[in-house]
Parts: structure tokens; C-alpha cells; sequence
């Protein structure tokens, strides 16, 4: 039986690892690559995220954000090793959910912080 609410069906048995298939068929292939380097790391180091649910529902929530943002999001998680301070799937997806959201104000934001580049001035000889 289908749940008309949202779908749900008792009768075909549920396979995350398929549709997690589908989700990663989706990216390029250097972000397919990232992303498997970060979900090793954080299934290995935090025993609440090994599991594979737990790891669909990350696939699953940041399905429609861009491949620029999620690289972006995973070379900083990478770089300051959070997966070792226990932050693991919903961190990481509230950090790349929150720089979709925000990408427009960051930069302007930033821009204001750190000022343009200077322009280049092209000097005439005589």
C-alpha cells in the first residue's frame, strides 16, 4: 500500500545503496572522488555515522546544491580535519547548506572586508 502523504511503500523492499548510486551519478567526477574520500573518513571516525542511511540522507540533502559549492565545503571540512572532532554527516551538510544559502552575501561581505584588487595602470611611454 502507498501512503498518499508522502509516499511511503510497504510492498517493494527499501535499497538506500542504489539510490545513493544515483545521487553520486549526478556529480563530476573529481567531486564523486572528494565526496568518497570524506564519507571514508567520517564513517570510519565517528561509529554514530557508520551507517548507511545516515549516509543517504547526506546524498539526499545536498542533491540539488552545485558540484563548486560542495568542493569548496569539503576541502575546508578536509582541511580542518573536523571528522576527527566527531562533526560528521549533519555538520557537513549544514555547512554546505549554508553556503548555498548565503554564497551572495558571503562574497559581498568579503569584498567589503578586503577591499578590490587594485586596477592596473598602464603607463605611456613617450
Amino acid at each position: 500500500m502507498i501512503c498518499p502523504c508522502c509516499g511511503y511503500n510497504d510492498e517493494h523492499s527499501y535499497n538506500p545503496s542504489k539510490k545513493i548510486t544515483e545521487l553520486r551519478a549526478v556529480r563530476s567526477r573529481h567531486t564523486r572522488k572528494t565526496l568518497n574520500k570524506v564519507v571514508n573518513r567520517i564513517m570510519s571516525s565517528i561509529p554514530s555515522d557508520n551507517d548507511i542511511l545516515a549516509e543517504y540522507r547526506f546524498y539526499q540533502t545536498i542533491s540539488k546544491v552545485k558540484d563548486e559549492i560542495v568542493e569548496h565545503i569539503l576541502y575546508g571540512y578536509l582541511n580542518r580535519q573536523l571528522y576527527l572532532q566527531g562533526k560528521g554527516f549533519n555538520y557537513l551538510a549544514a555547512m554546505i547548506m549554508n553556503h548555498n544559502k548565503n554564497r551572495d552575501v558571503i562574497s559581498k561581505n568579503e569584498l567589503l572586508m578586503r577591499g578590490k584588487t587594485p586596477s592596473v595602470v598602464k603607463i605611456k611611454e613617450d
